[in-house]
């Protein structure tokens, strides 16, 4: 019998595997075999006086001892996407949240909270001890890439966040026997990994949003990057207009900037370059060196160069000039690496560029 989703709300959902496996989990307290995974919603500061005691009463609720249960702080009927696996069959599901974000030396998190991405993974395969830890590791790896495309901020490149979980199920091997590998490289793992990947990434991006993505990539909330441009704008506002109509129209302009896939690629890229700076991977020049924002360092302003010419020419490249020197003067409290700052004064100069065509030129709305 298929795997089969038999209950699915908000705060638990249910799935049947039609058969009984043996469990490698990342969870503690999982059973040694199940036949059920269970994603379960509890709330944000989740911390029960036994976390044993909660599983149990999870799998009480549900009405099945050999459940493997996954924790998680999100909406399950928003946030859990699940897929069908044909040869063998089986199923991948995941639920997703992003944040808090991870990554090497962060530290200072408490453990056992409850788990923001969880992976389910359960085969109806034969596979010996090394087998299931092989898939395990599998299902791991496939959820750091898909972490690492959805750009998590970290002060590197982000793993996941603080509380993942991970749990593989398949049928254990008689007598030793069983698949003894299931790394990428083969056709079960690589059919895993390539679900596991597309499920985060397709529902961490829905997540986001292009407004989600800039601030990963930036470090700059929409509201943010509205607030420095205002702050830019009244070092040279337009007589007689309303400040509260100059805000609207930031907000629109750079909702649409940030709507632009090339706008985007650009952004992307700079938090790109600024994680292979940081981790000195750029040739000769070392990361501690790159922290400093070195002279020999000048694609950054390549980069803002470009952004700002396709967003409004070469108006747009002086008004780039001009934010530069507000920021460098301390008069906008801009705090970012080498390229994403630069990118930074770029869209803040654009937008702003394209706001005094729109109000000072084009026309005079919101005057009184």
């Amino acid at each position: 019998m298929p795997p089969r989703l038999v209950r699915h709300r908000s705060d638990v959902a249910v799935i049947d595997l039609g058969f009984r496996g043996a469990v490698a989990s990342s969870a503690p307290y999982q059973p040694a075999e199940a036949a059920v995974i269970v994603f379960r919603r509890v709330d944000e500061d989740f911390n029960p006086p036994s976390l044993e005691g909660f599983y149990v009463r999870v799998r009480r609720e549900v009405g099945r001892p050999d459940s493997v249960v996954l924790l998680t702080s999100v909406d399950l009927e928003d946030r859990l996407a699940l897929e069908e696996t044909k040869d063998p069959p089986g199923v991948v599901a995941v639920s997703v949240g992003l944040t808090p974000p991870t990554c090497p030396g962060s530290g200072g998190y408490e453990p056992l909270k409850a788990s923001t991405i969880n992976v389910a993974v359960a085969v109806d395969a034969r596979l010996n001890f090394f087998g299931l830890l092989d898939l395990f590791r599998v299902a791991v790896e496939a959820k750091t890439l898909a972490a690492v495309e959805l750009l998590l901020r970290c002060k590197t490149r982000s793993p996941g966040t603080a509380t993942d979980a991970v749990a593989v199920v398949a049928r254990p091997g008689r007598s030793g026997g069983g698949i003894l590998t299931a790394g990428m490289a083969t056709r079960l793992g690589g059919s895993i990994a390539e679900a596991v990947y597309r499920l985060i990434v397709g529902l961490g991006s829905s997540i986001l949003g292009p407004f989600g993505l800039a601030r990963n990539a930036l470090g700059y909330t929409i509201n943010e990057l509205v607030d420095l441009a205002l702050e830019a704008y009244r070092r040279a506002p337009i007589p007689g207009v309303k400040e509260e109509v100059v805000r609207e129209v930031i907000r629109e302009l750079l909702g649409r900037a940030l709507r632009d896939p090339n706008v985007a690629a650009l952004i992307i890229a700079a938090r790109d370059l600024d994680l292979r700076g940081a981790a000195g991977i750029l040739p000769g020049i070392r990361s501690e060196e790159f922290s400093k924002d070195p002279r020999g360092i000048v694609a950054d302003e390549l980069l803002a160069t470009a952004l700002s010419l396709y967003l409004a020419g070469f108006k747009g490249l002086l008004a780039t000039y001009w934010v530069e020197r507000l920021k460098e003067s301390g008069r906008i409290p801009v705090k970012a690496p080498v390229f994403e700052d630069d990118v930074i004064s770029a869209l803040l100069g654009s937008v702003l560029s394209l706001v005094y065509d729109r109000l000072a030129v084009g026309g005079r709305e919101g005057e009184g």
